[in-house]
Order: C-alpha cells, then sequence, then structure tokens
C-alpha cells in the first residue's frame, strides 16, 4: 500500500513540475525560443520608448519628448519631431501616428507635416505602449497593467486581457497576436488576444525595449543602451 501511495505522488509531483516548467512561460526557467539575430545597428540614441514602422522608415518615441525617424537598414536618425510632454508608445495607423503620453493622452501626428491632428484624453488610463492590428488600436495601460483595444473614432476602450508582473517595454501586433517585450526576464512574449500565451522567445539583448516589424515581418527591438536589433522570430 506504502509502495502504490508513494508512486501516486511521486507521478503528481512529476507532472506538477514539468508543467511549470515546459507549459508556464512566466516560469524563470521555463525554455525559451532563441530569435535569429539578422542584423545589429547603433542608432546613438539612448533610453526607455517604443518602436513602430510607417512603411518605410522606423519611429522611436523617446520619453525625452521628441519622436525620431530611423533608417532602418543602417540605424541612422534622419529625422525628429517635438512633441512635447512624456511621448512613450507609438504605432502608425491608417497613414497616421498615433503617439501615447504618459501624461494620459494620445496624440495623433502627420508624419509628413509633423502636426498635431487630434489629441485624444484617456481619463484615468496611462497609455504606455500602443499597437494596432490592422483595424483597430491596442493600448497597453500601465495604470491596470491590462490591454484595450481602443476605438479614434468613439474614443471607446475595449478590455482585452490583464497582465500581473510584467515589466512591459514594447508591445506590436502580429498576425492576430500581440507581442509583448518583457524587461525583468529578457523576454519576448506572444500573447493571443484571450491574453493566453503562444510562444516565449528570449531577448537578445540585457537592456530590451521598443519593438515593431516591417512589411515583411522582420523585427525591431530598440535596446535602451541605443542598439538596433533586427531579428526573425521564425
Amino acid at each position: 500500500m506504502k509502495r502504490v501511495i508513494f508512486i501516486l505522488v511521486f507521478a503528481l509531483v512529476f507532472s506538477g513540475c514539468r508543467d511549470i516548467i515546459f507549459d508556464n512561460p512566466f516560469d524563470p526557467e521555463a525554455s525559451k525560443i532563441e530569435v535569429k539575430i539578422l542584423k545589429i545597428m547603433d542608432t546613438r540614441l539612448s533610453g526607455n520608448g517604443d518602436l513602430c514602422f510607417d512603411g518605410e522608415k522606423l519611429w522611436f518615441a523617446s520619453e525625452g519628448g521628441t519622436l525620431y525617424a530611423i533608417d532602418p537598414d543602417s540605424g541612422i536618425v534622419t529625422r525628429e519631431l517635438y512633441v512635447g510632454g512624456t511621448p512613450s508608445g507609438i504605432t502608425f495607423f491608417e497613414g497616421k501616428l498615433y503617439v501615447g503620453i504618459l501624461e494620459r493622452s494620445i496624440l495623433v501626428l502627420d508624419p509628413l507635416s509633423g502636426d498635431i491632428l487630434v489629441e485624444f484624453p484617456v481619463g484615468e488610463k496611462i497609455p504606455a505602449f500602443i499597437t494596432n492590428d490592422g483595424t483597430s488600436l491596442i493600448i497597453y495601460d500601465a495604470r491596470s497593467s491590462s490591454v484595450f483595444e481602443f476605438d479614434p473614432d468613439t474614443g471607446v476602450f475595449s478590455f482585452m486581457f490583464k497582465i500581473t508582473g510584467f515589466q512591459v517595454s514594447g508591445i506590436e501586433g502580429w498576425a492576430g497576436n500581440i507581442v509583448i517585450v518583457e524587461r525583468a526576464n529578457l523576454s519576448i512574449y506572444v500573447f493571443r488576444p484571450d491574453g493566453e500565451i503562444e510562444k516565449a522567445y528570449a531577448s537578445p539583448t540585457n537592456y530590451p525595449g521598443g519593438i515593431t516589424k516591417d512589411s515583411f515581418d522582420n523585427f525591431y527591438l530598440f535596446s535602451t543602451d541605443g542598439k538596433l536589433y533586427k531579428l526573425s522570430l521564425f
């Protein structure tokens, strides 16, 4: 009888450990997929901020109040737009730049003229990071640690899922999912829209920041030390 009980307990413990190690991407010991580094560039920028791609160039939202256009092939800064406040998130959507300001607003800019076209108040939300899924905006609210869908036509936020224990440093929409960079665990997670984790990748840098992708699904990860990593997640 004792032998049967011991075997059952061992099986349960072993099964539980297996779930934690292999099925729980939040576990720091969980296996992560290695990304393929295609190129590393020096932007001569530094600090926290998000990235987006407008079809030709990258945009970096610096918390210093300036947006920087970056050549994706060289990492060279080609243009600067001062918007003020504390920009954090940025995405290119329907021909315009949407910029999350930590002082609780979202700016809509014409990327050609640099003019601010609209400013959306967001109530108590802090729009730390912004991306889009091709049809609507997706916002990470730092106040509630939650991801929301945002309709710029109505100004309505729709809750998607909550993330706890994360130090988010960038988000990007990808093939119907949401890529989220986690700074503390040096990880890049792929979330499904229901909040379930699809995959986990190891960050190639110890200082991961904003992330975006180009038209060919090459990813660009900004490192807060100024390096720009061109990556493949395939």
